[in-house]
């Protein structure tokens, strides 16, 4: 049990916190630890690699990279994610490719700031502890790297004896510090501990360009001081460079450049030198090294008008250049809802279980190139991408899709737009729960005010059609998943036998000199009744469960468990077995005429609504909404008409909902 905490005991803490990276010694200390710890002696682009690697990675069971920096964060993302950890650490091994200006490029809202920000956070964190720990010159407003102060002529023994690498040179102040003050007596030169802060200005920068920028570069490079500019070159460059700029704030850590595009063309030509040669370029006075990453990011229009300007061909030839889309996984938009609506205050107003999903769809739509294949419909793409089965498509086919649209996904709809018209539902009076098709009609009535994404009005009525077809087709799941008591536990079983089935099949075939029994003539039917389901043939059905059986292995290897619905194939058919066919449901949701009729549907409506509230986390208002809709649906009536002013009404039949939502008597 954790102590309470007291007034005494925050300060104390708060105290140790401050003292405990408060090291401090001479250079002669702080070789012999480097001597001992190669690894203190690394650069920027290492240093970054180790602070994200830190957080561990995993491979998800389809074989993806995922960081656990990024997860619980970031969404749907997880190939450009893995692009730009690869970037740090090929630049770590000090490739080429570390003089480079990594650029994040994608629509508003992608995630560009956010996958910074946690590189950024990562960093302080890393600093902070035994294994990330920095270390600079006492006073030296770059953070100076202790190990500039040997000579030219001692680093490759020193790296050949002890492994120990040292790139660059001291920068002004501490040079004019060491021959002045110290007489050149390296050794006593204080050094002391360095925790990274953006906050304190420290191993971070951050420069948001603004257009038009003022040619003046000291934002970037740092000031000068032009009350002490005389004297010798040396004393001069020690005393009157303030090293003030984001490039020197940044040694040793990060610059982010916010919008990098929108900057005068005068400061972008600032980074070719320290992209290039690690040198911050002083206008008539000199250069300064420095050991930096470089981010920047930008929008495909500013890039797009950059990349036109023949005078630029130089510094883009030093960018590397990731897309950073919006994620185009339904399932993953709704971790993104989730995390958002998390960090709201929602206050009494419940979200219907659907809405994150429906509302997903719609984002998702909008998001997504036509497809180029015959039959296939964008429904059809979005429920592919979302790793759900559609007819015969395999993964690798879903992935070959994927190459055909590089694009795909750095254009349409924002999750910033559609959380705002989540909260737009919230706000309005009266409100108890956001259902669905409430969080639709709001997504619809938002587009004349959403500028960044402009359509003609039949792409609007396509867009709003599919994702309402979408939620119609989730809305029957879950009420044929809650018209059957104890589905989840009934499909765990199922699931456990056809997994055990499979394993003694694969188990017998394996063994020598085996015949077949009537107990395997049993598992065989058990197994077939649900591969037929799917499609899968007599002669496939081998290869088939040779892949489910290694599916579940590769999870339990990574920690995992095999559910149901973790191979879209397996869902469709356990589904399929387990759910209430949706003309049999039509039939029983449908409201009989006569009150004699009514008792039995009364119970199958409360049981189904129960189910919704107890087990799938509705409440008694969208439980209710949810039944009338599905029940209009499956009498295949519109949920929506466009009369002739291209506006759209929402339509299906409602009767009262609460104690008189099954009507009197009287009707008869």
């Amino acid at each position: 049990m954790t102590d309470k905490l007291t007034i005494e005991s925050i300060i104390s803490e708060a105290e140790q916190e401050a003292a405990r990276y408060s090291w401090r010694g001479t250079f002669l200390d702080y070789l012999h630890s480097v001597i001992e710890d190669p690894s203190r002696s690394r650069l920027s682009h290492a240093f970054i690699y180790d602070a994200i690697m830190a957080h561990g990675s995993s491979l998800t069971p389809e074989g993806e990279r995922k960081y656990g920096l990024f997860e619980d964060e970031i969404f749907g993302l997880e190939s450009p994610l893995d692009r730009i950890v690869q970037y740090f650490s090929a630049s770590a091994q000090r490739f080429e490719v570390r003089k480079r200006i990594l650029l994040l490029l994608g629509p508003p809202a992608s995630g560009k700031s956010t996958v910074t920000d946690l590189i950024k956070r990562a960093m302080e964190a890393h600093t902070r502890t035994d294994g990330g720990a920095v270390y600079a010159i006492a006073g030296c407003p770059m953070q100076e790297d202790p190990l500039h102060l040997l000579p030219n002529h001692l680093r490759k023994p020193l790296f050949d004896q002890y492994g120990v690498y040292v790139e660059g040179d001291l920068c002004p102040r501490c040079r004019y510090l060491t021959r002045t003050d110290y007489m050149g007596r390296i050794a006593e030169v204080p050094v002391e501990r360095a925790t990274f802060s953006e906050q304190e200005a420290i191993g971070i920068g951050y420069f948001m360009a603004n257009n038009p920028n003022p040619p003046d570069s000291s934002l970037l490079v740092g000031s000068v001081n032009t009350a002490r500019l005389e004297g010798d070159r040396v004393e001069v460059a020690g005393r009157a460079f303030r090293l003030d700029g984001e490039f020197n704030v940044a040694n040793r850590g990060m610059i982010e450049l916010v919008e990098m595009f929108k900057a005068d063309r005068h400061l972008l030509t600032t980074l070719l030198s320290l992209a290039q040669e690690q040198i911050i370029k002083m206008e008539k006075f000199g250069s300064v090294y420095a050991d930096e990453v470089i981010v920047g990011h930008s929008n495909e229009g500013d890039f797009n008008e950059f990349a036109k300007e023949e005078q630029s061909e130089a510094l883009k030839d030093r960018i590397i250049s990731i897309q950073i889309p919006y994620n185009l996984k339904v399932s993953e938009e709704v971790k993104i809802y989730q995390k958002m609506l998390r960090l709201s205050r929602m206050g009494d107003v419940h979200i219907a279980p659907l809405t994150t999903q429906a509302a997903s769809a719609f984002a998702v739509l909008a998001r997504l190139d036509p497809p180029d294949r015959q039959g296939l419909t964008l429904l059809d793409k979005l429920r592919l991408y979302d790793g759900r089965a559609v007819g015969s498509y395999t993964r690798q086919q879903v992935q070959e899709m994927r190459r055909h649209h590089p694009a795909e996904g750095m254009s349409g709809i924002s999750p910033r737009y559609v959380m705002n018209r989540i909260g737009a539902v919230a706000s309005e009076p009266n409100i108890r729960c956001i259902t669905p098709i409430g969080a639709l009609n709001s997504l619809w009535e938002g587009l004349d005010e959403n500028v960044s994404y402009q359509i003609d009005m039949p792409a609007r009525l396509a867009l709003v059609g599919d994702a309402v077809r979408e939620y119609s087709g989730l809305a029957v799941r879950d009420v044929q998943m809650a018209y059957e008591a104890a589905f989840e536990q009934k499909t765990k079983d199922l699931l456990a036998s056809y997994l055990a089935n499979v394993n003694s099949f694969l188990a017998d075939i394996a063994a020598e000199g085996y015949r077949a029994t009537r107990a395997d003539a049993e598992r065989e039917r058990d197994m077939r009744e649900m591969e037929r389901v799917i499609g899968i043939t007599e002669r496939s059905k081998e290869d088939f469960r040779r892949e489910v059986a290694a599916s579940v292995e590769a999870w339990k290897s990574r920690g995992g468990q095999f559910q149901y619905d973790s191979d879209p194939r397996l869902k469709s058919a356990i589904e399929t077995r387990m759910l209430i066919p949706r003309n049999d449901l039509a039939k029983s949701l449908a409201r009989p005429r006569f009150a004699r009729q009514r008792v039995d549907w009364t119970q199958r409506w409360v049981g189904v609504s129960n189910r919704l509230v107890e087990s799938y986390g509705y409440c008694k208002v969208c439980a209710n909404d949810l039944i009338q809709y599905v029940s209009h649906v499956l009498r295949n009536r519109p949920t929506i008409k466009t009369p002739r002013n291209e506006d759209i009404e929402w339509q299906w039949e409602r009767f009262p909902t609460d104690d008189s939502i099954y009507g009197s008597d009287d009707d008869e």
